[in-house]
C-alpha cells in the first residue's frame, strides 16, 4: 500500500482543486501511462525494468512483471533532437505494454498478465536518433492492436498477443536505376498520437531538407481495406510544413488537432517566419495542407512541454506548472502552479504529474 496525501491546489481566488499524491519508494519512475484495469489506473515503468499497476485513489500497488531495458546510447549530436529515453505505451485495458527507446532503435512488447514477451521491436538504424520511437496501441474490431515503426519509413500494425502482422505488404527498395517503387515513402515516421475514438492517427515525422510534415490518416482504411494506407492512401492529409518536429500536439476531437507554435511557412525561403506562443487548431478532414486557425497564448516559464485536451479545455504544461484554456471562448481559465501535467486520464477526468519519486493526481471539474 502507498500512503496517500490529500490536499488542494489553489488555482485562482475562490477555487481550489482536490489533489492526491503519493511518495514512491521503489526504483526511480521513468515513465507512466493511463490505463483502465483491475490492477490500477496508472501503469508505471521504473529504472529496474519493473512494470507496476497503481491505483492512486486506493493506494494499491500491483507488481506485474519486469522487462529488460535496452541500453541507452548518447545522442549523435548531443542534444538537438533529444536524448535517448525509455518510453512506456500500454493498451487501455492494461493487457499489453510496450517499452521502447525514444531516439533509439529497439523495444519490447509484453503481456502484462503473464509477463511473456510477445514482440521484439527493431525500428532500424537510419537516423533513428532524430525521432521518438513510433509506437501506440489502438482498438480495431474489438481487439487490441499495436502500431510500431519497423523501419525509418515504414509502420506496421501487429497483434500484440502473437506479433503477427496485420498490415503485411511488399514495398520494393529504392533503386538508382528504376527510381521510386510503387508505395515507396520518403518519410521519417515520428511520434504517433491516436485520436480519442481511435479513428485517425497523427504522425509527427519529417522529410529531407529537413522539414517537418505532420500527417494524419484513417486507421479504419488502413486495417480494413488498404495495408499501404500509411504510405500513399487516399485518407492521408499533410497538415502543415514546420522547421522542427516532435512539437507539443494533441487531439481535441476526431476532427481537430491542436499544434503548438504560430509560425507561418515561407514558401520562397522554405522556412518558418514569425514564430510566437500559441496553438494552431487544424481541421484534419480537409483534403489539403492548411495553416489552421491561430490561437495566440501568453505562456511563459520555459515554454510548453506538452498539450492535452478533454474536448472542452486545452491544457498546456510548462516546467513550472500547467495553464488551463477554454477552447470555445479562447480564454485562459486557470493556472496550476507547480503542477506540470505529464498525462491526462480521460476516464478519470484528471491530470497526472509524476517524477522519479512522486505521483500526483489532480481532479479536473
Amino acid at each position: 500500500m502507498l500512503a496517500i496525501h490529500q490536499s488542494h491546489l489553489q488555482v485562482r481566488d475562490g477555487l481550489a482543486l482536490p489533489m492526491r499524491s503519493v511518495t514512491w519508494t521503489g526504483a526511480p519512475i521513468l515513465d507512466a501511462c493511463a490505463i483502465q484495469a483491475r490492477h490500477g489506473h496508472l501503469l508505471v515503468l521504473t529504472a529496474d525494468g519493473a512494470l507496476t499497476g497503481i491505483n492512486v485513489e486506493a493506494g494499491t500497488v500491483a507488481c506485474l512483471c519486469t522487462v529488460e531495458l535496452h541500453e541507452l546510447t548518447a545522442a549523435h549530436d548531443g542534444s538537438h533532437f533529444g536524448a535517448p529515453a525509455h518510453r512506456l505505451h500500454a493498451s487501455l485495458d492494461g493487457q499489453y505494454a510496450a517499452v521502447v527507446t525514444d531516439h533509439g532503435r529497439h523495444g519490447t512488447v509484453v503481456d502484462l498478465g503473464s509477463g511473456t514477451v510477445t514482440m521484439r521491436l527493431d525500428g532500424g538504424n537510419y537516423h533513428e536518433d532524430t525521432v521518438p520511437f513510433s509506437a501506440c496501441f489502438a482498438r480495431f474490431e474489438e481487439r487490441n492492436v499495436f502500431i510500431h515503426r519497423s523501419d525509418w519509413n515504414r509502420l506496421d500494425v501487429a497483434d500484440p498477443a502473437t506479433g503477427r502482422s496485420l498490415t503485411d505488404r511488399h514495398i520494393a527498395p529504392w533503386s538508382s536505376t528504376s527510381g521510386r517503387p510503387e508505395h515507396y515513402l520518403d518519410y521519417f515516421h515520428g511520434r504517433l498520437r491516436l485520436s480519442p475514438k481511435g479513428t485517425r492517427l497523427f504522425d509527427d515525422g519529417w522529410v529531407w531538407q529537413p522539414v517537418a510534415i505532420p500527417r494524419v490518416w484513417s486507421v479504419q482504411d488502413w486495417l480494413g481495406s488498404n495495408p499501404w494506407e500509411s504510405e500513399d492512401g487516399a485518407s492521408i492529409v499533410e497538415l502543415i510544413y514546420r522547421d522542427d518536429w516532435t512539437i507539443p500536439a494533441c487531439w481535441i476531437n476526431e476532427q481537430h488537432l491542436a499544434l503548438w507554435g504560430l509560425a507561418d511557412w515561407d514558401e520562397e525561403e522554405f522556412s518558418e517566419a514569425g514564430q510566437g506562443p500559441g496553438v494552431r487548431i487544424i481541421d484534419v478532414t480537409q483534403d489539403k495542407r492548411s495553416p489552421g486557425e491561430r490561437w495566440p497564448m501568453e505562456v511563459h516559464a520555459g515554454g510548453v512541454l506538452e498539450l492535452f485536451s478533454d474536448g472542452t479545455r486545452l491544457y498546456a504544461a510548462t516546467p513550472t506548472g500547467t495553464t488551463v484554456w477554454d477552447i470555445a471562448s479562447r480564454t485562459q481559465l486557470a493556472e496550476l502552479p507547480g503542477f506540470t501535467a505529464r498525462l491526462l486520464h480521460p476516464a478519470r477526468n484528471s491530470l497526472v504529474a509524476f517524477g522519479a519519486g512522486q505521483i500526483a493526481e489532480l481532479a479536473v471539474p
